[in-house]
């Protein structure tokens, strides 16, 4: 066997395995003496045929295949073992077509243990939106609650206004392309369409039909209608208007769980106040990540992105399975390609490899570290908050998964706290953004572990959540309507 190692990246290596042709033969045979045992061949005890015969009475494609296997398996483990080769994961091995009685060669991609080489992650400098909460913030929150729980009622003497909700027949067709079908029967609510439809369907009457073009724009989320010219249809058949409930004790009990609207407003303050501080901290150390990673070399092998994004491709596919969507249907909403997507996926796992090894090599360099009595600590102040039952702290003490869990929330405090502690942050009012709203880094988390109140079950705070779509007054009742948006 010769062996020919070339370091081909930092963290991957390659080798040239070359077997001989007596090496290829001696495990012909063997594989062939292996066949032999499970074939009856007359005249012979099993096992006892000789080669010649066997060859007659078994698969020869499947004894190739069998013979790759081995040679490959056998020359691998002993080139890693003559090079001094340490794999961090399995190899990517190239083979090539295998003959009997023929020299083989074949190539082994062999990934390497990730290399970190930091930059400075101290004394930086960096802007931290403080996003006040004043009373307007809350008066907005508080209607969108109330308009989340509007009833819909059936109006008959007028035409469509902003705001209301309306069932319509509904076609759109694409410019150069030919109606597919018959209009569909839609419910339709104004202010969440394509800029102009709203406008073209103001004063409508039940009845009325009206056909009017227009673009796409080009962030739509159909990719394959991005600024694309459409002619729609839109036949109204009933319309509804939204009315609000009462901002009254009542409604504070029903949507809040206390007892006056001032306590709501009081909930709603604490609940944005707590939103604001950790957004505004998530931001913060994002940029300082940002900072770090751009000052840092970091490698590591491909073979970590292609598992990230299996691993994300999995956990979407039953998600999908759940929502009895196929990812056909996914990539349709998105207005993606599978290539776009996987690229994408692929890009975030990159970014998080990163994150992760650079944050993991700080906490090396610092020792931040957690010791066995600041996790028990930790299960104890989780009892006492009640975020866990007294069975659950007896379970999850010994449960090492847990244990390994409540650790890394430690690290991962102790590495916000350092980079907080050793970092300027200038701070800089910016509005606070509306549910739902992007804003810069907003989504951006720390991938390095999972949080205690995770990997506890929960936190027992109380929240003033937005009511369920169940929760709400029920829409125009035609049994006909589907659940869509004009113009998606």
């Amino acid at each position: 066997m010769q062996v020919t190692a070339e370091q081909t990246d930092p963290c991957a290596v390659t080798l040239d395995i070359s077997l001989d042709e007596q090496q290829v033969t001696r495990t012909f045979d063997s594989t062939y003496r292996e066949f032999g045992r499970h074939v009856s061949v007359p005249g012979f005890r099993p096992g006892k045929a000789p080669r010649a015969i066997l060859e007659r009475y078994v698969d020869k494609a499947r004894v190739r295949e069998r013979a790759l296997e081995k040679l490959i398996a056998d020359s691998y483990f002993k080139a890693i073992e003559e090079q001094g080769i340490t794999p961090f994961r399995q190899p990517d091995i190239e083979p090539t077509d295998l003959e009997d009685k023929k020299p083989y060669t074949f190539k082994a991609v062999i990934p390497l243990e990730p290399q970190v080489t930091l930059g400075a992650y101290t004394g930086l400098t960096v802007e931290k939106p403080i996003f006040p909460v004043n009373d307007a913030v809350i008066e907005d929150r508080i209607t969108r609650l109330r308009e989340d729980r509007a009833r819909l009622d059936r109006v008959t003497d007028r035409g469509v206004e902003a705001g209301d909700v309306l069932i319509a027949d509904s076609q759109t067709v694409l410019e150069g392309q030919e109606p597919e079908g018959e209009p569909r029967r839609q419910l339709i609510q104004t202010g969440n369409n394509i800029p102009g439809f709203d406008e073209a369907i103001l004063g409508m009457t039940p009845g009325e039909e009206r056909v009017f073009d227009l673009t796409y724009p080009d962030d739509y989320t159909e990719e394959d209608k991005r600024g694309k010219k459409a002619a729609f249809t839109v036949k109204v058949h009933s319309l509804s208007a939204k009315k609000m409930p009462a901002l009254d004790d009542d409604f504070a009990q029903q949507i809040g769980g206390v007892e006056t609207v001032d306590a709501l407003r009081a909930a709603i303050r604490q609940r944005l106040e707590g939103e604001a501080s950790q957004l505004s901290d998530q931001i913060a150390e994002q940029r300082l990540i940002e900072q770090i990673l751009a000052a840092s070399e970091i490698h590591f092998p491909a073979a970590l992105v292609r598992e990230e994004v299996q691993e994300n491709l999995q956990g979407l596919a039953a998600e999908l399975r759940q929502n009895r969507l196929t990812y056909p249907d996914y990539l349709q909403r998105i207005g993606k390609s599978p290539e776009a997507h996987q690229n994408e996926l692929a890009e975030q796992a990159e970014t998080q490899i990163r994150t992760l090894l650079a944050l993991r090599d700080i906490a090396r360099m610092e020792n931040l570290q957690a010791d066995e009595s600041q996790i028990e600590a930790q299960f104890t102040q989780l009892m006492s908050e009640g975020r866990i039952t007294e069975d659950q702290y007896e379970e999850y003490r010994g449960d090492q998964r847990r244990r390994l869990q409540v650790a890394n929330a430690l690290i991962q405090q102790k590495l916000h706290d350092f980079l907080f502690a050793n970092n300027t942050l200038n701070e800089v009012e910016q509005a606070l953004p509306a549910e739902g709203e992007e804003v810069d880094a907003a989504n951006a988390e720390n991938e390095s572990a999972e949080t205690a109140g995770d990997s506890t079950g929960g936190t027992a705070e109380t929240t003033v959540e937005t009511p369920a779509a169940s929760d709400a007054a029920p829409a125009p009742t035609e049994a006909e309507a589907e659940d869509e948006t004009a113009g998606d």
